[in-house]
């Protein structure tokens, strides 16, 4: 029978928006976005406070650098260290992904004390507070390209509104078999499995092998490769159980059952959250007129944005720490920032404006 916790949402997004001699990503695309409506929100506060535009093109500069040079080194230093430690010029890597918003907070706090000393000769603070405005928006625009790239992924749920990353599937399928993910089909079965007490929904997959031969034995390895009982298999998308469960058709195609993990979409809740802590802190500052208190949009970002990423983080599988720990690694480094957050926010004090 047909259960109703196999009900999910199939994610089959190309990361690649065009592919052709210069690839664009969904990815970068955001991110690209993010920064054009950011500078337009801080230029505007800019007019508000009688800001000096020519400031502009230098504070984008100091962001731009300041958010890919912290997050690439926030990656490195937190979350892979061994790995970019044995493999030095990867580093540099930029677009084979690996950023975190930590190292950007961090760094982008450096960027706006060095572009305060040498630009504004205002207080970094004054800076900061129109910053995390732009910011805030950037991040759930950056959380809507990690959805695109099916990366950084929720844990396995029931829930009708899980994903289903097939287009991460059909890639791992490909890399197995060695040919295009394209030629890969999905073949609903009508069935669900119940496996460890959880209900896995169950499709068949179609792998066209062309010319070659199937050896039985690759239908095992596969399944070992994918293997619901080993923790440390590439089993993130879907899974396998049985080794001597497949078909081989006339026109030499292998059907193999596979059973579907869905996991809770947290880029969608990220960035649901980090818009709206954008638009309390726009309409802080334009109904409210917090500039007017140095710090205090600048320390609710911090305590809004991080506190949110820490509970969302539950949700999410472990990075760079084993399963075993209670926290993740990006908890770890939210609560320090939250705690300064607040620091901020509790002291901030009126500017004298006469």
């Amino acid at each position: 029978m047909i259960s109703d916790l196999c009900l999910f949402i199939s994610w089959n997004v190309d990361p690649a928006l065009y592919d052709g001699l210069i690839t664009l990503r969904y990815y970068s695309l955001f991110f690209a976005i993010s920064f054009l409506l950011g500078f337009s929100i801080v230029k505007k506060m800019f007019l508000n406070e009688n800001a000096p535009l020519e400031w502009m093109d230098s504070l984008l500069m100091y962001c731009v650098v300041g958010t890919i040079l912290g997050a690439r080194l926030g990656h490195v230093i937190f979350y892979d260290p061994e790995y970019y430690l044995n493999n030095f010029l990867e580093i540099f890597m930029v677009w084979k992904g690996g950023l975190a918003s930590h190292g950007a907070a961090i760094a982008l706090i450096v960027a706006m004390w060095i572009f305060s000393k040498k630009i504004t000769k205002k207080h970094t603070l004054w800076s900061l507070d129109k910053l995390v405005i732009a910011v805030a928006l950037a991040a759930g625009f950056i959380r809507v390209g990690n959805l695109m790239n099916s990366e950084i992924v929720g844990i396995q749920t029931n829930s009708e509104t899980s994903l289903f990353y097939e287009y991460k599937a059909k890639g791992q399928i490909s890399v197995f078999f060695n040919i295009d993910k394209e030629k890969i089909q999905f073949i609903e079965t009508k069935k669900d499995t119940l496996i460890d007490g959880v209900f896995y929904p169950k499709k068949l997959v179609s792998v066209p092998l062309g010319p070659k031969k199937m050896n039985p034995y690759f239908a095992e390895a596969f399944s070992d490769a994918f293997s619901f009982k080993d923790q440390s298999s590439d089993a993130d998308f879907f899974s396998s159980n049985n080794s001597k469960d497949f078909s081989l058709t006339a026109s030499n195609e292998i059907v193999l059952p596979i059973f579907i993990i869905r996991r809770i979409p947290t880029q969608i809740y990220e960035a649901i959250s980090y818009w709206t802590i954008f638009i309390f802190l726009f309409w802080g500052y334009w109904k409210k007129k917090w500039y007017l208190y140095q710090g205090r949009l600048f320390g609710i970002f911090l305590t809004l944005l991080f506190a949110s990423r820490f509970f969302v983080e539950f949700f999410k599988e472990h990075q760079a720490l084993s399963n075993n720990s209670f926290l993740t690694m990006g908890q770890y480094l939210s609560v320090p920032l939250v705690i300064v957050g607040l620091l901020f926010w509790i002291k901030s004090s009126k500017i004298d404006t006469d």
